[in-house]
């Protein structure tokens, strides 16, 4: 019986992505962060939007707060990428841009 199961699984071909080869974790990192990168902006431009909905509703407070969160999250990336290049950490996964 066991024999039978080594022979079956010797001949097993990997079908995960996380298992072919030609792809580096680095890309993979790459390319996850590229699309936490893109939610976190959509994200942040929904809570701008929804700041400026809310003081002009006449809610200041929460509209300030809002705007500065969502300028915050939706700007992230390239604050990362600034104190990366600050610390001279520049080669990050993901590239936002080159910075002087």
């Amino acid at each position: 019986m066991k024999s039978i199961f080594l022979s079956k699984v010797s001949g097993f071909t990997p079908i995960l992505a996380q298992a072919a080869g030609g792809t580096s974790l680095t890309s993979a990192a790459s390319s996850a962060l590229g699309i936490v990168m893109l939610i976190g902006f959509i994200f942040g431009t929904i809570c701008v939007v929804s700041g400026g909905f809310a003081i002009r509703r006449g809610d200041a407070d929460s509209g300030k707060l809002s705007i500065i969160g969502g300028l915050i999250i939706a700007g992230a990336p390239v604050i990362v990428k600034a104190l990366f290049t600050a610390f001279g950490v520049g080669s990050s996964a993901v590239d936002v841009g080159s910075f002087q």
